[in-house]
């Protein structure tokens, strides 16, 4: 018996259900910091708030003060911070491929691939998190010495453990 979808797939699907958790997490962290507005307009005290909320003295304090200098908007994440990732899940995934496919060993090598097929600019430290989101690692190279004899590594091998 064959298995039934339950849901209909179509292309770009999952991008837009991430990006639809993306606004209501905000969302939601906008209500969470006017739950603490309205308890401060209900006098009440700083420290019962904190711990009602399970928030920092501090970030009590910063949430008053975006209030303060902005109102609801105030609250709201500012546009260019921080935030979504310049690359779709989509175009992850075909990097991901391209890595594998041509080899690509280091983040600069992936840094120059992004910009010629997606156009897009990212710094090393930026291309670094993404491949290690995709589940890349990476190591420093060790050095080889110029002095070293050909067969050191034999060598140490065949040194009894002392």
């Amino acid at each position: 018996m064959a298995e039934q979808k339950l849901i209909k797939k179509y292309n770009g699907i999952i991008s837009e259900v991430q990006t639809e958790i993306k606004k209501l997490e905000n969302d939601t962290r906008v209500l969470n910091k006017l739950y603490v507005i309205l308890d401060v307009l209900h006098d009440e005290p700083i420290s019962e708030i904190i711990k009602k909320h399970d928030i920092s003295q501090g970030t009590a304090y910063n949430w008053i003060k975006q209030w303060n200098n902005g109102g609801i908007e105030g609250l709201k994440r500012k546009k260019g911070s921080k935030g979504q990732s310049k690359l779709t899940n989509e175009q992850l995934i075909l990097l991901d491929e391209i890595i594998q496919k041509e080899e690509l060993k280091t983040a600069r090598e992936v840094k120059e691939k992004i910009e010629k097929e997606f156009s897009v600019e990212y710094s090393i430290r930026s291309v670094e998190r993404l491949m290690k989101k995709l589940d890349y690692s990476y190591t420093k190279p060790y050095k080889i010495y110029t002095k070293m004899p050909a067969d050191a590594e034999e060598q140490l091998k065949k040194t009894p453990d002392i």
